[in-house]
């Protein structure tokens, strides 16, 4: 049985580490022995233990500062962070007696070099997207570790793909299996004094910079009047901590009017009554086929999860324009696409779909079928277990 170590960087429960976990939750176990190494204690541990999944961790795991300038405190200090960090990778990788290191974004590319001096396989999953034109040099340096050092490559779609053009990547898409993330729970359970005559515009973004949560309240707030719509929002654990050195620092900096991203959320909400802020869900299903439309504001290029997940369910999503975007919507024909960045486009999207709602909803539940056969779970799980099996000889 040959070993195979999982390396991610995040460890509570949405984006990148749902995927990880149906990535677990599928590998051969009569082949593959699965072992987790993540940088900290989080609400993904439970859940990989209870597939009986060792975790392990490193706290010293650094990321490659994501399409940022090199001329910045931060990004001198992440790369320098990296370095140091080596010989605690190599040492794990020697206690474990690893075959091979499977990286969950292309972000932690520097640690297949370590791994291919420790005489292991690797795969790197390239999750990303990093405009080719953009922090150049940086982003040479990424492509030179993965070409070099990355015994497979798999993508989660074409752009993704297109980042490292000197190799061949498998397309591996982060299949959705809606059927087994229903639950129950209507709206008037989660919304208070909701009718059927309400327009809920459903947004899982959580409190997250690059999501535009902020920016999504303000335009809410500013733009879409009436007492019969609300915002839910999804992803909102609590309001923000006040343990630990930074956490007081910034409740502090909060009481000058200094406010960090997740105070500036809050103020905002407490701006406009019609905001619903809800914790994370797996279980989503019932909570977007109610609603309005599945609505995102990504201020960067991002693949849209949640934007198939919509389709998939029959909701209308609502996103950025983005060549992820494209590909998952069935080149634009089953979502509603706003120019990135361009709040007066979208706007004027979200007016196209008060006019056009009804045939743009029945398009969507009419052609599904495109975009559920795309994330199918059978067809992905599959394609995967090929790579692993062409990788470590089975």
């Amino acid at each position: 049985m040959k070993s195979i170590m999982f390396m991610y960087h995040a460890s509570n429960i949405g984006g990148g580490t749902y995927c990880l976990l149906n990535i677990l939750k599928e590998i051969d176990r009569e082949k593959y022995n699965p072992i987790v190494l993540l940088r900290s204690y989080g609400d993904l541990v439970e859940e990989i233990k209870k597939l009986g999944i060792s975790v392990y961790y490193m706290p010293s795991m650094t990321l490659v500062p994501y399409n940022k300038s090199l001329w910045t405190r931060g990004t001198v200090r992440a790369y320098l962070n990296i370095k140091l960090s080596i010989n605690d990778f190599k040492n794990i990788i020697s206690s474990l007696n690893i075959d091979a290191v499977y990286l969950n974004t292309m972000m932690l590319a520097p640690y297949l070099k370590a791994a291919k001096e420790m005489g292991v396989k690797t795969f790197i999953h390239l999750r990303e997207h990093w405009p080719l034109s953009e922090h150049v040099s940086q982003l040479k340096r990424v492509q030179s570790y993965i070409t070099k050092y990355a015994d497979e490559i798999l993508a989660i779609n074409s752009y993704s793909a297109s980042m490292v053009p000197s190799r061949s990547a498998t397309i591996i898409y982060d299949w959705i299996d809606m059927s087994s993330r229903y639950e129950y729970m209507p709206y008037e359970k989660i919304i208070d004094g909701y009718n059927n005559t309400m327009k809920v515009y459903l947004f899982t973004g959580g409190i997250q910079a690059i999501k535009g949560t902020c920016d999504i309240l303000n335009l809410f707030r500013n733009n879409i009047q009436g007492g019969d719509k609300r915002l839910l929002i999804l992803g909102v654990d609590g309001k923000p901590s006040k343990n630990g050195f930074k956490n007081k620092l910034k409740y502090y900096l909060s009481k000058v009017g200094i406010d960090s991203y997740e105070y500036k959320f809050w103020r905002l909400v407490q701006r406009d009554a019609r905001v619903v802020c809800m914790p994370s869900n797996y279980s989503v299903k019932h909570i977007m086929e109610q609603c309005y439309c599945n609505l995102s504001h990504f201020n960067i290029p991002h693949a849209n999860l949640a934007l198939a997940e919509s389709i998939i369910v029959g909701a209308v999503p609502v996103a950025a324009a983005t060549p992820e975007s494209f590909e998952y919507s069935n080149n634009g024909e089953l979502a509603v696409l706003y120019e990135i960045n361009n709040n007066n486009d979208l706007l004027e999207k979200l007016q196209y779909l008060d006019e056009n709602y009804d045939e743009i909803k029945n398009k969507i539940r009419s052609n599904s079928r495109v975009i559920e056969k795309m994330f199918d779970k059978n067809r992905n799980v599959y394609k995967l277990a090929e790579v692993y099996d062409r990788l470590l000889k089975y």
